[in-house]
């Protein structure tokens, strides 16, 4: 997988156990896609407006990515804190209150219950995010 989940406060999962100690190799035949999906950084958020549970991924403080868990298939969604972005870096906008502002895609992506995947898509979106605002073509 090329990304690694990262929560606001860090790079990922401890390394480390409780007791201080280095966990040992994960048994990757004995984990459930709930193991897979909080190995990779997401975290149970409650129930999903349509009956599936909900996960959710910090990647950095701005970007949040959202996966909707229906048993049988998952819909992975985003949201960019656009506004905290630009206020954080002294830009202004027309908007009036451009702190709320967020920026998601159009359409959700429905996708089977794959990690590999789901980090397929992820990688995606990030690499769809990658923007050069001072580029001419644009």
């Amino acid at each position: 997988m090329v990304f690694r989940g990262r929560g606001r406060g860090g790079d990922g999962p401890d390394p480390e156990d409780a007791d201080g100690g280095v966990t040992g190799p994960v048994d990757e035949t004995a984990m459930t896609f709930d193991d897979e999906l909080e190995r990779i950084g997401f975290r149970p958020h409650g129930s999903s407006r349509r009956g599936g549970r909900m996960w959710v991924l910090p990647f950095n403080r701005y970007l949040t990515f959202v996966l909707h868990d229906y048993r049988d298939s998952v819909v992975l969604t985003w949201a960019f804190a656009l506004g905290e972005f630009a206020d954080e870096r002294g830009w202004r906008s027309s908007m009036t209150d451009l702190t709320t502002a967020e920026i998601y895609p159009k359409t959700d992506v429905k996708l089977p219950l794959d990690i590999e995947v789901i980090g397929g898509e992820i990688t995606r979106v990030l690499q769809s995010l990658r923007l050069d605002l001072g580029a001419p073509e644009l």
